[in-house]
């Protein structure tokens, strides 16, 4: 028997040229997706005998599944029960049998270049024991497997896949998650719901249920208003937070509770006369539903935008304000009370944090935290806290001594 290593694109070679050159193949494997193994079989159809294809972790694209659907001999494994993981590519020659076995899926990454892969190839009699053990295996598979129907499975199927699609995209980054600095207090990362909870009716520096209330208000005065510039001056300056210390506030609330940004001159002056920037930054964040890292990434672009030609930047201190307003579950406003705890909890110097980098340093960490991870209570008052956790993260890590200066 000949056995020969395949690596990257020496597989995908291997395994057109033994579909195009062989009587009848069949296939076990655990994902599929576009790739031009795919096409050869397809346009190899009349030798396609068993075809098995898993589909956990809904990893297996369904418009390939689709395209199989004609050919009886392909059929599914649908995406529970044990873990499908097999590679197996078995090919009936004129003279004898050939396998590839390894590491390479019917998918895009293994047979068109993106992944790392290897596997091998085996060459020889069709009385040798690996290819009646592998035909057996191909088999047995496809006996418990079920036909690729449209309506029965892959209605569901591709309805759950779409579903499952972005958190798959989430898994395709590492981030470099960092342990408290020395001196700081525990990491947010190690709380539980119970200690946050209890942590965040402790405040000792605001009153708790006003800063509920705060938020939930602004949450109404998004859901009111198509827009931040659609509010009156009144209410973005109190979701801004830019009111002066003798002026009276919207709803006779201290808006200054998540951070005053009456200093930041240009920022206020963007708030109270042209407005119109910022709310198109605000835009990019939903009001409801997961944020992603591409709809903040547009939203500090136009954030920024709304800054050229003035003096001073926004900043993180001003935008993360904004954030926090609109989306209380997502973001923390940071200002100067409570810049040096957070970042020295998440593990970084509060120096070097600053809005290009807030969605690494902190959001990721909030959303790897249990507190924030944990499902929503059924209580009133713990689902009032859980809907706007992250923005009331602050009052763990506020310290009025402390005097960052808001970049």
């Amino acid at each position: 028997m000949k056995v020969n290593m395949l690596t990257d694109t020496e597989a995908t070679r291997a395994v057109v040229r033994l579909v195009r050159e062989c009587l009848r193949f069949d296939v076990a494997v655990a994902w599929a997706g576009p790739n031009p193994a795919v096409e050869a079989m397809l346009e190899a159809h009349p030798k396609l005998g068993r075809v098995v294809i898993g589909t956990h972790m809904y990893q297996t694209d369904p418009k390939v599944l689709r395209r199989f659907i004609p050919h009886v001999g392909a059929r599914c494994l649908p995406p529970d029960g044990r873990l499908f993981h097999p590679k197996v590519y078995l090919f009936k020659m004129a003279k004898g049998f050939a396998a590839v076995v390894g590491s390479h899926n019917l998918t895009g990454g293994a047979f068109g270049g993106r992944n790392i892969e290897v596997s091998v190839l085996l060459e020889g009699s069709a009385d040798d024991e690996v290819f009646v053990d592998l035909t057996s295996f191909v088999k047995s598979s496809w006996a418990v497997a079920e036909t690729i129907d449209e309506d029965d499975f892959l209605f569901p199927y591709e309805t759950q896949y779409r579903i499952n699609k972005a958190k798959r995209s989430a898994l395709d980054k590492f981030h470099r998650l960092k342990k408290p600095r020395k001196g700081a207090k525990t990491s947010p990362m190690d709380v539980s719901w119970a200690s946050f909870t209890a942590a965040v009716k402790k405040d000792g520096h605001h009153d708790f249920v006003g800063r509920l209330e705060i938020l939930e208000r602004a949450s109404v005065l998004f859901k009111e208003h198509r827009s931040f510039s659609a509010m009156s001056q009144y209410e973005r300056k109190a979701i801004a937070g830019t009111y002066g210390t003798k002026e009276s506030q919207l709803d006779g609330l201290n808006w200054a509770w998540f951070g005053t940004m009456f200093g930041q001159g240009d920022f206020k002056n963007l708030v109270n006369e042209s407005p119109e920037l910022l709310s198109s930054a605000l835009q990019n964040i939903p009001l409801e539903g997961d944020v992603s890292e591409a709809q903040f990434d547009a939203f500090v672009h136009d954030f920024d935008l709304a800054f050229q030609g003035k003096a001073h930047k926004g900043g993180v201190a001003t935008a993360s304000r904004l954030l926090a307003m609109k989306r209380p579950d997502f973001f923390v406003g940071l200002n100067n009370a409570n810049r040096v705890g957070i970042s020295e909890a998440f593990g970084t110097a509060p120096t070097t944090l600053n809005l290009g980098n807030y969605w690494e340093r902190v959001v990721i960490p909030v959303q790897n935290s249990p507190w924030w991870l944990h499902s929503r209570p059924r209580d009133v008052l713990g689902g009032r806290i859980w809907d706007n956790r992250a923005a009331l993260m602050d009052s763990i890590y506020y310290d009025p001594s402390i005097h960052q200066a808001a970049a």
